[in-house]
């Protein structure tokens, strides 16, 4: 990281490269060149009005630096933009940079948590210099604010780029150079700026599969080191697309599910993995087992992740596809409330329930609605159930079929009849290293940190949407609970006491 000392703070993390298609040759001019198309995603940790964000890349062999980088990281001054005398002045151009990208504008946003469409910001003329030649074309982008921080989470979709030259098995590395300002008339100077990141886009391929055995989805990751290429060192993750909406978030939105160790590829290897069962309940239950996984791929060198697509295919025969449940007091009942969007061969549902510590008992079976168990259409379901206890209660549905599969849900909790409406941890103290955290509300999304007493951070929970979880081999002594509501940024601190076991 670089930073203009008193104007300017910037960095940048989670750098993600989507291939999308390409390379394809195609002809310009006469001359053979490679067309290329992609999606990146990033976060940018920068202070406040920020500006202009630019971003400038080479291939390895025409990289020349646009900046000049101080010593010292923490005192770089203000210097000029780059211009067209290091920048692509013509598209295929050899030697120029083969994409100069851009936002002008972004302080006249209002940033929350809910990602707004940033395309009408994307440059069209780069400042002070209309000889550089913004080649890239028909990108959207999107932008949002990490809970409360400063980190903003960019989402750049399209980017189609022309390079000059016959495609090759992959690009190589890649350099790029990054610059923000805070001007707010004029040609910019660069307040805060970063150096040649070495990035990657294209090399290991991979492959990924959803497929169902036994009712269950499982994963299947392939990776293959070009020919061309050296050998690598490289870790994989596989993510669910957790929010259902396509794109790959990745942390804090999507639920990181694996972490392969160091794999090394030689040129043209080919190593696969799995197939390996998804989490309960991306499993084997409606809605989670129609989401879609997606891979990360980090190579050992490079500061970027390269991005697989995200693949939904999987189970097409989960039981329903539920769209929610619910469980909320009022006074000595309990209502529960769940709404499907798809029953195929549904029986009905058992409504289960524990009190405190004891264990599950089934109170009560519902029918389905649907014409001999099969519906395509929303279906809503309503319970009350009394239940005056004074301690912690949980809820679960167990679906049944006509042939007699079965599968359950997320897991509900409610607070006893008179408990406050707040995050309750319990037992607290706790005498086995075991503690329960419910939280207040339902329908939220939250990220979860568990700290220590010195105020070390020693679990993370990212995009939590079940309404409690359950944190076990603590040791004894004071804990420290942060949850932050991914939507609205509030933000909850909770202590706990764990005894000597």
């Amino acid at each position: 990281m670089n930073t203009a000392k008193a104007q300017c703070t910037i960095s940048i993390a989670n750098v993600g490269i989507q291939k999308t298609y390409g390379p394809v040759d195609t002809t310009i001019g006469g001359q053979p060149n490679c067309t290329y198309k992609f999606n990146a995603t990033f976060d940018i940790i920068a202070n406040g009005g920020l500006k202009y964000l630019f971003f400038h890349s080479w291939r390895g062999n025409e990289y020349q630096p646009s900046f000049v980088c101080s010593a010292n990281p923490n005192n770089n001054p203000a210097v000029d933009i780059p211009t067209s005398a290091t920048l692509g002045t013509a598209i295929n151009t050899p030697g120029e940079s083969f994409l100069d990208f851009g936002f002008i504008g972004l302080n006249t946003l209002t940033i929350t948590s809910t990602p707004i469409d940033v395309t009408s910001k994307i440059a069209t003329t780069y400042p002070g210099d209309g000889g550089v030649i913004l080649n890239y074309a028909g990108a959207t982008a999107t932008v949002n604010r990490k809970g409360t921080s400063d980190t903003l989470h960019f989402v750049v979709s399209n980017i189609t780029i022309v390079l000059s030259g016959a495609c090759s098995p992959n690009l190589g590395q890649i350099h790029t150079d990054i610059w923000a300002s805070n001007s707010q008339s004029g040609v910019p100077k660069a307040q805060c700026y970063i150096c040649d990141r070495v990035q990657n886009f294209d090399n290991p391929a991979i492959s990924i599969r959803k497929d169902c055995a036994n009712g269950a989805n499982t994963w299947t990751v392939g990776l293959t080191n070009a020919v061309s290429n050296p050998a690598i060192t490289v870790v994989y993750k596989v993510y669910v697309d957790n929010d259902d909406d396509g794109v790959q978030d990745g942390a804090p939105q999507d639920l990181l599910i694996f972490t392969s160790g160091s794999i090394s590829l030689n040129p043209g290897e080919l190593k696969t993995f799995g197939p390996t069962a998804l989490p309960f309940p991306y499993c084997c239950m409606g809605p989670w087992g129609y989401y879609g996984i997606y891979v990360t791929v980090t190579v050992t060198g490079f500061t970027n992740d390269i991005v697989s697509n995200v693949v939904e295919s999987g189970c097409t025969t989960l039981p329903i596809k539920l769209r929610s449940f619910d469980a909320n007091r009022s006074k000595s009942n309990v209502d529960l409330k769940w709404i499907t969007e798809i029953e195929t061969n549904n029986k009905g549902f058992y409504v289960e329930r524990m009190l405190a510590n004891g264990g599950w008992e089934e109170i009560t079976f519902v029918a389905s609605q649907a014409p001999n168990g099969n519906s395509s259409s929303p279906l809503t379901y309503t319970l009350s159930d009394f239940n005056n206890t004074k301690g912690i209660s949980q809820y679960r549905l167990r679906q049944v079929d006509f042939d007699g599969k079965q599968a359950y849900s997320q897991i509900r909790s409610v607070r006893g009849e008179g408990q406050k409406s707040n995050t309750i941890i319990y037992p607290n103290p706790s005498g086995d290293g075991k503690v329960n955290i419910v939280f207040e509300g339902t329908n939220s999304t939250r990220d979860v940190s568990l700290m220590d007493v010195s105020g070390k951070t020693l679990k993370q929970w990212k995009g939590v949407t079940n309404n409690n979880i359950q944190i076990d081999n603590l040791n004894a002594g004071f804990y420290t609970v942060r949850i932050v509501n991914v939507e609205t940024g509030e933000q909850v601190i909770e202590k706990f006491i764990v005894n000597k076991r």
